[in-house]
């Protein structure tokens, strides 16, 4: 029977090597290769439950490790850190393997400093352990750049001056030693494998990339090109390395290489992220063969992400007909139109269902809830005196008939809707007639949580509008839904009064001019026919364009401003209002 477990186990069948030690469960080994398969079919509470009854059987350091990580997995954190401290006071000869475990705890819980203590003293005692330096280097690579970009040139400068030591034969390569103190044995036993070859791989493969892709972020991107460049030769196989490489390149306006580093990352792993990332750059280069080929690689959303379409089976029935008929297999069907991004998305490629409501014999679309009321009044409002949308019909709820389906992003793939014909095709929102106030009308949004740690900047403070908008004759009118802020009471602030995006609408009526972030608000403010400033910090999303001529394909008449200075900008934003 065990012999059985261990095959499947090893050989990556967890799924049978739970099967067969659940029959067995009374032994011991059993047991724990059921708790282990349990983890790696990501099976949690199975998983916490055999950690917990072998740890009962049991209670080594092992099994204590086990359950910890089970208790991780399943959300129980304090469960997890009370466990941990209690194996430590042990001091056994898992006493590391314990405290890395617990450093990881902190970094998931977002205690970063606790957890870069640890691996501060993990180091002092082993400072020769290459996965312990990267980890160390890694504590706040997703959080703090900065610390990050320091933790990496430490790691770098001790490495530096190990291999200088080994070259002047101040540290041998291997040491001998017949202690029987752990830690001492540890330390040794990682000098061992120190040579300057393994040096050298290990920094040309594993954290200068990184050093790499963290000036990248902090927009040194002079510096992070010429790492990266240094680094092509020792890196010819590693996919993730030629992604960010792409990233920093069509950052920096080199599209065509930045085209040939996505392509050499695909040829690695045919990754969906890759596929997407390669989208987004095909897209934002604004040529039609460039936005043909981005709408092919862009449905690799879909394929990989299965869980953001609401069926697999209805979204690969579409591709199937659409692969064999192509625009023709929609002809006189019904077609649900979904929506799988977010509102900003929703309302851009809503011009897009003019195109299918000339082909389908009807158009369901159901947008998200939120959306519901505001898509369903236009239609209504525009049905009234236009042909456009009369087979279209807003749904509240997913329908349980109908012939095909497909993502609203996905319409300019399966609708063959070239770059050019996006700007002619009419929105669904009717447009509102210029306001006639005295005293103009500026509506302001500059926040969403949405743009944090995600790969594009694209929050202001609220203070860089006040400034620009300093002494001007005009009434500002908020639609800040979130974070935290405080208004003066010359500002109104209508978000008070919105709850859905019918509301929103419908608050925009008055507005002379808005002044908004890259967010849902500025499309509908565009779909409106409001004079709309864009605001972007200088790496935006792909929808605006270049990054040295912005421009939208989606929003022709978008006044996009690029801020890069702030006192520069206010400048240029305190003109072009004055010009609307």
């Amino acid at each position: 029977m065990l012999n059985q477990v261990y095959y499947y186990y090893f050989n990556s069948n967890y799924e049978k090597c739970l099967e067969i030690s659940e029959k067995h469960l009374d032994n011991i080994d059993a047991l724990t290769y059921a708790m282990l398969s349990s983890l790696k079919l990501s099976i949690n509470d199975k998983a916490l439950y055999y950690a917990q009854q072998l740890f009962i059987k049991n209670a080594t350091s092992f099994n204590g490790l086990l359950l910890s990580k089970a208790y991780i997995f399943n959300s129980k954190f304090q469960e997890a850190f009370a466990l941990l401290k209690e194996l430590l006071t042990k001091n056994d000869s898992l006493y590391k393997e314990i405290n890395l475990e617990l450093a990881l705890l902190f970094q998931i819980t977002g205690k970063l400093e606790e957890a870069e203590k640890i691996f501060q003293n993990l180091l002092k005692k082993d400072p020769y352990d290459l996965n312990l330096w990267k980890s160390y280097a890694e504590i706040y690579f997703k959080k703090d750049y900065n610390k990050a970009l320091k933790a990496h040139k430490e790691l770098c400068a001790f490495w530096s001056q190990t291999n200088e030591k080994i070259k002047q034969g101040l540290l041998v390569e291997k040491i001998q030693s017949n202690t029987s103190n752990f830690q001492d044995r540890l330390q040794n036993k990682t000098k061992e494998n120190i040579t300057i070859i393994k040096i050298e791989e290990f920094l040309n493969t594993r954290i200068l990339p990184q050093k790499a892709y963290l000036l990248f972020k902090l927009f040194k991107i002079e510096q992070s090109l010429t790492l990266f460049y240094s680094l092509q030769e020792f890196n010819q196989h590693n996919a993730q390395f030629w992604q960010n490489y792409a990233k920093v390149l069509e950052f920096n306006s080199n599209y065509q290489n930045a085209y040939h580093a996505y392509q050499k990352a695909l040829s690695l792993h045919s990754h969906a992220t890759y596929k997407f990332d390669l989208a987004y750059l095909l897209m934002r280069m604004g040529t039609e063969d460039n936005f043909e080929e981005g709408k092919k690689f862009y449905e690799s959303r879909l394929f990989y992400a299965h869980n953001e379409t609401f069926s697999v089976y209805h979204y690969n029935k579409t591709m199937q007909i659409f692969n064999k008929n192509g625009i023709d297999a929609f002809k006189n069907k019904e077609i649900l139109i979904f929506c799988e991004q977010g509102f900003g998305d929703t309302i851009m490629y809503s011009r897009c269902l003019e195109k299918i409501c000339q082909i389908a014999q009807k158009v369901l679309f159901a947008p998200q809830s939120a959306m519901y009321e505001m898509f369903k009044n236009q239609i209504k409002f525009l049905n009234q005196s236009e042909k456009n949308f009369r087979n279209l019909k807003v749904l509240k709820t997913l329908p349980k008939k109908f012939d095909y389906a497909m993502p609203i992003c996905s319409l300019p793939f399966f609708m063959d809707i070239k770059l050019t014909e996006i700007s002619q095709l009419k929105t669904p929102i009717k447009a509102y007639k210029k306001p006639q106030n005295k005293i103009k009308k500026i509506g302001i949004f500059w926040f969403t949580p949405n743009a944090i740690d995600s790969e594009t900047t694209r929050n202001f403070e609220l203070n860089f509008l006040l400034d620009a908008l300093k002494g001007m004759p005009y009434k500002i009118i908020s639609f800040q839904m979130q974070g935290d802020y405080t208004l003066s009471d010359k500002i109104e602030n209508r978000a008070k009064k919105i709850k859905n995006w019918n509301d929103t609408l419908n608050n925009l009526n008055d507005i002379d001019c808005m002044i908004t972030i890259d967010s849902a608000i500025a499309h509908l403010s565009l779909a409106l026919e409001i004079p709309t400033i864009v605001l972007l910090k200088p790496r935006f999303d792909w929808h605006w364009g270049k990054f040295e001529q912005p421009k939208s394909f989606f929003w022709p008449k978008a006044k996009i401003l690029v801020i890069k200075d702030k006192k520069d900008g206010a400048t240029k934003l305190n003109k072009l209002i004055k010009t609307i």
